[in-house]
């Protein structure tokens, strides 16, 4: 006669993670490998010998690129500066005499 007996918890099979689960050794040996998988997949767990888990996720990504509205606009500050530093071009003889301190002469 067979007898059923209830499992303490409920299993665990549907929820499980899909996390991609690396060693501490490999994380040691291979950080390019985990740290690639951690861009692909959003977040890897690192397991030690002993159970204990870790979760290794990247920052947010910085904005790569400004848009050219701004870049325009950080141009025209910038000019503005140069115009404002500098209101008139240096002489001949001052360009001159930069070109050969340049030159160490």
């Amino acid at each position: 006669m067979r007898r059923e007996v209830a499992l303490p918890f409920p299993a665990t099979s549907d929820i499980l993670s899909d996390m991609k689960t690396f060693t501490v050794r490999e994380l040691d040996r291979q950080p390019a490998v985990v740290l690639d998988a951690c861009d692909k997949e959003g977040v890897v767990r690192i397991r030690r010998r002993t159970g204990q888990s870790y979760t290794i996720r990247p920052d947010e990504p910085k904005p790569s690129k400004a848009s050219a509205e701004a870049r325009r606009r950080w141009l025209d500050e910038h000019f503005a500066w140069v115009k404002r530093t500098f209101p008139e071009p240096i002489s001949a003889e001052q360009t001159a005499l930069v070109d050969r301190l340049i030159a160490g002469e």
